[in-house]
């Protein structure tokens, strides 16, 4: 599993966000449909809900209503070496915090069984 780059990832996001052309260079991930679910979990004793995307691999997890981490998403996103964790948003950073702890230390199976539970959930 990769580490997460904090820095990295929100500067990309604030960058595509602010720069259309930036987000339609050929190292800009493809945008995905993460519309599979939700599944209700709990990452870093916080609640956040949990979506799988289109490519049938990876999942975006959010923070729920009543989460401090108001408006902040992790994505875990397939690639060739695995996975890659990512996170960007808003919200108090002890929550985040503790949120990645337990994510990044999930692994392929587990992600696996996030999309697998996300479908189920919608009877798929």
């Amino acid at each position: 599993m990769k580490a997460m780059s904090w820095g990295c990832s929100l500067l990309l996001g604030l960058t595509a966000s602010l720069c259309p052309i930036a987000a339609q260079s050929s190292t800009a991930a493809p945008k995905m449909k993460c519309t599979v679910g939700p599944v209700a979990k709990q990452y870093g004793k916080t609640p956040w809900l949990v979506y799988s995307c289109d490519d049938g691999k990876s999942v975006l997890i959010v923070s729920a209503p009543a989460n401090k981490a108001v408006r902040f998403r992790f994505t875990f996103v397939a690639d060739d070496d695995g996975y890659a964790l990512h996170g960007e948003g808003q919200g108090d950073k002890h929550v985040t915090d503790a949120a990645y702890q337990d994510l990044n230390a999930l692994v392929e199976a587990d992600i696996a069984a996030l999309v697998t539970e996300t479908r189920k959930s919608q009877g798929g």
